[in-house]
């Protein structure tokens, strides 16, 4: 599934464009493409409860609840995987509701500046949530993360997952937007992610966890190389990339416990 919110600074855009037309995407493989409209303009965001004294019950937030009410559909249907339903989901994660005026997510990560977190606040203050690892404990049966800056890395996931379902990829897409840098930069942003150790390349295939992406450590690049092409971490002190560089320790040693004790393939029965 290909889950599509469209941006246009809240006052213009639609699902139904022809850059976005799902039927092509479809058409092309094995694809489930959801795009969606939400209100735009003043019926989307105006509030108009006070001054009409509750005849026109409008919150001024209508755009963003109609985002939030089909994300819920899409959270509760994922309990197909609990089902293990033969389904596969592909995320783009840019990191932030970037069409939504670049607010925070539950990936976004540790001191990244956001509308809720600014720059004076160090930017946002607890690491992202580790959604592939929480897919792995929701029965998928093959789950990945991924990056474009790895291209036959990306493939060969993308193809190993439409053959093992229900499966689950994670590809964090740089968003020019969100993270604030040089248009050139994209390709090096999204390499340096994984050369730093803040995005672990791996997959799980059926019981069996294995990075597919190794760095050795002598050959890690200094994270400061990665926030220092993007704004969105401009702010950051000393003591900042000091949480940011024990963050990806901790998330190295959790990466290497997994792939140590999860060993062995699982049994699947089909019915």
């Amino acid at each position: 599934m290909l889950f599509w919110i469209y941006g246009g600074g809240f006052t213009g855009g639609s699902g139904s464009a022809p850059v976005y037309k799902g039927s092509r995407l479809a058409a092309r493989g094995d694809v489930v493409v959801v795009t969606i409209n939400y209100r735009l303009g003043s019926l989307g965001f105006l509030n108009l409860n006070e001054v009409t004294g509750g005849r026109i019950p409008a919150t001024g937030n209508e755009g963003l609840l109609d985002q939030i009410a089909v994300l819920e559909w899409v959270r509760d249907n994922i309990a197909a995987f609990d089902r293990e339903q033969p389904i596969t989901w592909i995320i783009l994660d840019n990191q932030a509701y970037a069409s939504s005026a670049s607010n925070i997510t539950a990936t976004t990560p540790l001191h990244a500046a956001t509308r809720i977190f600014s720059p004076a606040t160090h930017g946002k203050p607890t690491p992202e949530r580790n959604v592939p690892l929480m897919m792995i404990f929701a029965k998928a049966r093959y789950v990945a993360t991924a990056t474009a800056a790895y291209v036959r890395d990306l493939v060969v996931k993308v193809q190993e997952a439409l053959q093992i379902k229900p499966s689950y990829v994670h590809v964090v897409a740089p968003c020019q937007t969100s993270w604030r840098y040089s248009p050139d930069k994209g390709v090096q942003i999204s390499r340096l992610m994984v050369q730093t150790g803040l995005l672990p390349l791996w997959r799980y295939k059926e019981g069996v966890f294995k990075r597919t992406v190794r760095i050795p450590q002598e050959a890690k690049i200094p994270v400061t190389e990665y926030l220092n092409l993007q704004e969105r971490f401009a702010h950051v002190t000393e003591e900042d990339i000091e949480d940011i560089e024990a963050y990806i320790e901790r998330q190295d040693k959790l990466i290497d416990g997994l792939e140590q004790g999860l060993t062995i393939p699982t049994v699947t029965v089909s019915y």
